[in-house]
């Protein structure tokens, strides 16, 4: 009996261990998937003809074990925002084409199972604009015009943002490859509206992306 006591404590230090030392491994990847981004806005013309828009989201990352539940996981991701707008009276079907590269710095808490890694995060992040257009038709005419061509409402734009992130995820452990599905929300805090003829409007970003990835523990 005090033989097979010592065994199952054995087993279970080992166990432990090998979670502690999973969880405070370093893993690099790769991911990607879609974005469904929208605005918070109280603009008149923009509020009432809004809906979001589908785009692709994707990086790498890395995540530094902080111990046996905690990690921290910095990201470099190309993300494309925006909205689509929508006007029956003036015959206008619009989209406004966002371009960004995310900087998302990830405080994580996560538990390790026997082949998976449940986990939850929030953080913060900050998207530098790279390129912006709206596209679309107005009284049947197809359209295609950069924000900065002297576009009434969108060339006065702050083309940094600032926000928050939270999310969950899911690693599949399979050795040293770990496979990746994550969900998160995005909260823009920053008012990209710039004009100083009407700093009460407020125009912010909102998002959701859901994403699948592959990485690497070494």
């Amino acid at each position: 009996m005090r033989k097979r006591l010592v065994s199952i404590a054995l087993a279970a230090i080992i166990s432990l261990a090998a979670s502690s030392a999973a969880l405070a491994q370093t893993t690099f990847g790769v991911k990607g998937g879609a974005n469904i981004a929208e605005v918070s806005t109280n603009v008149p013309d923009l509020e009432d003809l809004t809906s979001s828009k589908t785009g692709f989201v994707g990086g790498a990352f890395a995540t530094f074990g902080l111990g046996t539940i905690f990690a921290l996981q910095p990201e470099v991701l190309y993300s494309q925002k925006g909205f689509k707008a929508a006007d029956d009276v003036f015959d206008i079907d619009a989209q406004l084409k966002t371009n960004y590269f995310e900087i998302p710095l990830l405080l994580k808490a996560q538990l390790a199972l026997v082949l998976v890694r449940p986990a939850i995060y929030a953080g913060p992040v900050v998207s530098f604009e790279t390129s912006c257009k709206v596209a679309g038709s107005e009284g049947g005419i197809d359209i295609s015009v950069d924000c900065d061509d002297d576009l009434d409402g969108f060339e006065s734009r702050k083309k940094t943002d600032w926000g928050a992130v939270f999310g969950a995820n899911i690693d599949f452990m399979l050795g040293p490859i770990v496979l990746i599905l994550d969900g998160r929300y995005q909260l823009g805090l920053t008012n990209l509206n710039d004009d100083p003829a009407a700093p009460e409007e407020e125009v912010k970003t909102r998002m959701w992306q859901f994403m699948a990835g592959v990485g690497f523990q070494i």
